[in-house]
């Protein structure tokens, strides 16, 4: 991103009208370029006058200067595209040119090279959703842009009254359910034959037309049909119309294959993985990949180039451990965010996350330097301490920046449970007939798959050291 901006000096209106800037009403010193971009109340709240304020212009935008007890303010709340869950850590800004296009694939992208159209403004979504943005331009049809990662809407505000807080109504704000209202990421999802990832895009907001087999629909969510215990989903249990490929041919069977997705979803399977390429995976990851990996795909960590970089220890097998409830880690930022926004969509039991069908295949200790556990099996399970949710970025050994941190480029969440297990999907039944997306319910997240929307945004973000707070990417 062009560290240049279209920014013209402030202009003190003192009636050096040869200082206006280019666009400016010459009888006010006001830039206003559809005759009128201001409101035409001129009086601030503060009891000084809209056309004697000191002005700051960025291109057709500006903003104007407010007393010492007040300033101008956009504030609300950011949601899922289905409009239902709050977001946390999403960058909303105020671009001063068009936004570019939004690139697909894997890329090692820093945290401001996405955040395009030269910022004017920024904040970003807490825990509940919630943003205050100081010192954006006033007027009227103020552009705003609401992103994660490759997740990106594109607003206009219809006005912006100077001095005062212009609150947002809520849930007007959201994400994306398709590619025509705005940019959403190429995703690829392998089906398993004990998941349904594929259905939990539906209830976040995804729309159906996004959906389509194999890498050659209209769509951005891409459906590749799993392995299960050696044999392929194409006997009655859900696939798509018409079927999808198999994954270990036409996804993860080479680095090509993969590297067209911004994100790769993997469902458990039932049995560890078949046919996996687990250097192709690796380095998709290490050049910008996002990865999901249900319980069996822990076989594409616990051998091959990933088990040289001391990840978890791993057990193999299916490792149940049954119905549990398990804590949150709030010893790093991101933690502490994660158990808040459980709470805040209603999630948690006593502070837990209630979780079916949980398995002990990882565990993340001190020695696994690359890795940081989410969630773990509370003390009163089989498995105390079992790791459900961990995620690294990657490469493991970046390199380190001029300002000393690690160049990292993409990241990996393993999750070591069903996450469409308390969902009851398809009905409930694995071997319905039913196909994705229409065979998808529309019941509401299981808190399980609440925790999973949390990870499946949070792997879209731009990746940060796990110990680091989440600051604004850009400004």
């Amino acid at each position: 991103m062009s560290k240049s901006r279209p920014l013209v000096a402030a202009v003190m209106l003192l009636g050096a009208l040869a200082l206006a800037p280019a666009g400016c009403d010459t009888a006010t010193g006001v830039i206003d370029p559809g005759g009128d971009n201001f409101n035409n109340n001129t009086a601030l709240p503060d009891g000084g006058d809209l056309a004697t304020a000191p002005l700051e212009c960025f291109g057709n935008l500006c903003r104007h200067a407010c007393g010492e007890t007040t300033e101008t303010t956009i504030s609300g709340r950011v949601y899922d595209p289905a409009g239902l869950n709050p977001l946390y850590n999403v960058v909303v800004y105020v671009p001063s040119t068009t936004p570019l296009s939004m690139p697909t694939g894997a890329s090692c992208d820093s945290c401001s090279s996405l955040f395009t159209g030269d910022p004017i403004a920024v904040a970003l979504t807490d825990a509940d959703g919630r943003f205050v943005m100081k010192r954006p331009p006033d007027g009227n049809d103020i552009p705003l842009v609401v992103q994660v990662g490759k997740w990106r809407m594109q607003y206009k505000l219809p006005q912006v009254v100077a001095c005062v807080d212009n609150a947002q109504p809520d849930r007007s704000l959201r994400l994306p359910r398709n590619h025509v209202e705005g940019d959403i990421p190429n995703i690829a999802i392998s089906t398993g034959g004990a998941d349904t990832l594929e259905c939990l895009l539906r209830r976040v907001g995804i729309d159906a037309s996004e959906y389509g087999p194999g890498n050659t629909s209209a769509g951005h969510i891409h459906i590749f049909r799993g392995s299960s215990g050696g044999g392929f989903r194409n006997n009655g249990v859900p696939d798509t119309s018409p079927g999808a490929p198999q994954s270990p041919a036409a996804l993860w069977t080479s680095g090509p294959d993969l590297m067209k997705y911004d994100m790769v979803l993997l469902s458990c399977e039932g049995a560890e993985t078949k046919g996996a390429n687990q250097r192709a995976l690796h380095d998709y990851a290490s050049a910008g990949g996002r990865v999901f990996a249900s319980h069996f795909h822990y076989a594409f960590f616990n051998t091959g180039p990933y088990a040289a970089e001391n990840i978890a220890t791993w057990t193999t097998g299916s490792q149940s451990i049954g119905n549990i409830n398990a804590d949150i880690v709030t010893t790093f930022p991101k933690g502490v965010a994660l158990k808040q926004w459980l709470g805040t969509v209603g999630a948690l039991e006593n502070g837990q996350l209630p979780i079916d069908e949980a398995r002990h295949n990882a565990d993340v200790g001190p020695a696994n330097k690359p890795s940081q556990a989410w969630i773990t099996a509370s003390a009163q399970s089989q498995a105390p301490g079992a790791t459900e949710y961990l995620s690294f970025n990657t490469p493991t050994d970046a390199p380190l920046t001029d300002a000393g941190v690690p160049n990292y480029c993409g990241r990996v969440v393993y999750s070591d449970l069903h996450v469409g297990a308390a969902s009851n999907d398809y009905g409930g039944s694995q071997s319905s007939s039913l196909v994705t997306p229409q065979g998808c319910s529309g019941r509401a997240l299981s808190p399980q798959e609440k925790a999973l929307e949390f990870m499946l945004f949070d792997l879209s973000s731009c990746v940060t050291p796990n110990d680091a707070i989440p600051i604004p990417p850009i400004m």
